[in-house]
């Protein structure tokens, strides 16, 4: 029998990718659901599944939408803390429910809806949109070789020919504007967001690339489950746009530009002139720094896609909405980080020949 999984947002660069893959799965009957109707007709057309017109700020429109679904996976950013509509109203449903959410705040908030969840029976989970799912997944592998965990560094890169909406640039403008932690000397610090710039080698075809330290989930949801201080870096394939962004950041700290915002559509225009250069690949590396039997121990781990990276950052909710009706999901509300394991991604990887590597 099969399930019905909604894809809220199922019309834009990540919500049809997923759409993509989950309709291959002969568990999975997808729909894909939006305020846009004739993007989203458009996309049922060419993917011939169902389109449903849902208003999510609209309690009837939203409860209509939900009427016979086993799951919502909820694109449509974006997420504002304490905003949590749709993940209530699935919870009174009896929906699963997973987002592509990204920030810190949104994904730790959404844990105060866990006894609504349990009652409800089923799963809410915030932060498949985040590197922190592949991050917490590399870090579990490694950790178990420490006494103690006194450092963790992440780094992470989309190559620039993976498809890249505007909100993604909004989100990385935004991430100028915003205070970063970095954890360095034995100390917490303070920076500015795309700042701090090191030449950090990745696995795979990357190699070397400069990247800034932001802000991210992995900074305090790690640094709570291993009591580490934790660093995050990440930039753009592409030296002329990685710097064009810090250059941009750099007058905005100066009082030049106020609003980073402003030019969001511009640069979408250009990186989108740009796409035929670079790679559709995505890396990301973990290292992690401590002791073991009192003598210092380093460890690294790290994953390259090199076909198609997009799919890839669309695997933690892939993999969920798979635990999900394969019933092995635990009632509750939790950050995506603490629900997905190797093992439940390395079906997803492997199936998209991901690469490995533990050091």
């Amino acid at each position: 029998m099969t399930k019905k999984v909604l894809i809220l947002g199922g019309y834009g660069t990540c919500g049809r990718r997923i759409a993509e893959i989950l309709m291959q799965d002969p568990q999975a009957e997808c729909l894909i659901g939006g305020r846009d109707t004739s993007r989203g007709q458009a996309v049922s057309a060419a993917l011939g599944i169902p389109f449903v017109a849902v208003d999510i700020q609209r309690q009837a429109s939203l409860n209509a939408a939900l009427d016979g679904v086993f799951a919502v996976v909820n694109t449509c950013g974006p997420f504002r803390p304490h905003d949590y509509g749709v993940a209530e109203r699935c919870a009174r449903r009896g929906v699963h429910y997973v987002d592509m959410a990204d920030e810190t705040s949104y994904i730790l908030g959404l844990q105060g809806l866990a006894a609504r969840a349990v009652e409800g029976g089923v799963s809410l989970v915030s932060g498949a949109g985040s590197a922190l799912a592949f991050s917490s997944v590399l870090a579990a592998a490694i950790a178990p070789g420490f006494d103690t965990i006194t450092d963790i560094e992440i780094a992470a890169l989309s190559g620039n020919r993976n498809p890249r909406g505007l909100a993604s640039v909004r989100a990385l403008l935004a991430a100028q504007g915003r205070p970063a932690r970095i954890y360095e000397r034995g100390a917490w610090h303070e920076v500015p967001g795309y700042t701090r710039g090191r030449t950090v080698v990745l696995p795979g075809p990357f190699g070397r690339h400069r990247l800034y330290v932001t802000d991210a989930p992995e900074i305090e949801i790690l640094s709570r489950r291993y009591g580490a201080g934790v660093t995050y870096r990440t930039g753009l394939e592409l030296a002329v746009l990685n710097r064009a962004h810090a250059w941009l950041g750099s007058l905005n700290r100066l009082g030049v530009i106020a609003d980073l915002a402003r030019f969001a559509k511009g640069l979408h225009v250009v990186q989108q002139g740009l796409r035929r250069f670079g790679r559709t690949a995505f890396g990301l590396r973990v290292v992690l720094r401590g002791e073991r039997g009192g003598q210092p121990l380093v460890r690294s781990a790290g994953l390259v896609a090199e076909d198609d990276g997009l799919s890839i950052l669309c695997t933690p909710a892939i993999a969920l909405v798979r635990k999900w009706m394969a019933g092995t999901g635990e009632p509750g509300a939790f950050a995506c980080s603490s629900v997905l394991t190797l093992s439940d991604m390395t079906r997803e990887w492997t199936m998209r020949q991901v690469v490995l590597h533990l050091s």
